[in-house]
């Protein structure tokens, strides 16, 4: 099985007469996508600075509440395009993908079109795997949907939790890198711990992941191959043989 492998799209709506023409004769059974489909801007700024100055940020602002209502034709934008790929698509939240009620919302009426799947929180079973994800920033302690995602460990392993009693090969689909090569971005790591350790516990066969747009590329973890398909705004992407887990990195 060849999967198509996409992340951190980040708004850039330019991208796709290039990105289409370069997977135009590439062969895939499905697509991932671990997430952030809409930019950095008013609102996570809001929030950011608010945590720097340590202060409650500010969700009544006029041009934060003018940001989410356009952001519901960004979301449309996005899983229009995406679905002219025609293959299964399976689909987490980044960090920026907020807030989670009007993510949810838009994704609930994507979900109509029957190669789309939303895995936050859930699985699929695709042939004799199961594929299942959590999205957003996976942290020790924070929690926050409305500005940014960010959940909390006992969150994602709470919201795991069903897997063992699936006894099929797993990939897993995260936002979040685990601590280790791919998720350094500019001498920084975006990862978090409680990724390694749900692949510890839950040995999936392939996780990809994303956030560190610098970072992309492949490590195993174990007997779990983790990969960071780079950043599709950058004009990255990568496509994966499940059968001899051979990595190609591509760039459009």
């Amino acid at each position: 099985m060849n999967i198509l492998a996409l992340s951190d799209f980040h708004g850039k709506d330019q991208i796709w007469p290039d990105f289409l023409k370069a997977i135009k004769n590439s062969d895939f059974d499905l697509v991932v996508f671990t997430g952030d489909i809409l930019k950095w801007r008013v609102k996570c700024t809001e929030w950011a600075e608010a945590k720097k100055e340590k202060r409650i940020p500010d969700k009544n602002k006029q041009e934060i509440k003018e940001e989410i209502e356009k952001n519901t034709d960004n979301y449309w934008k996005f899983y229009l395009q995406i679905a002219k790929l025609q293959k299964p698509t399976f689909l987490i939240p980044g960090n920026v993908d907020s807030p989670i009620s009007q993510y949810l919302k838009v994704a609930t009426e994507a979900m109509k079109n029957p190669n789309i799947h939303i895995i936050h929180h859930s699985f699929f079973l695709f042939g004799n795997c199961v594929i299942a994800g959590f999205g957003g920033e996976i942290t020790e302690k924070d929690k926050e949907d409305f500005f940014v995602l960010q959940y909390p460990r006992w969150e994602a392993e709470y919201g795991l939790g069903f897997l063992p009693n699936l006894n099929q090969p797993k990939i897993l689909l995260f936002h979040t890198p685990p601590l280790g090569k791919l998720d350094l971005d500019n001498d920084k790591h975006k990862g978090s711990m409680v990724i390694n350790d749900l692949i510890q516990i839950y040995k999936p066969s392939l996780v990809f992941c994303g956030h560190a747009h610098k970072a992309r590329g492949e490590e195993k973890i174990g007997p779990t191959k983790v990969i960071n398909p780079g950043a599709l705004k950058d004009g990255f992407y990568a496509l994966v043989d499940t059968d001899t887990q051979k990595v190609d990195f591509i760039k459009f």
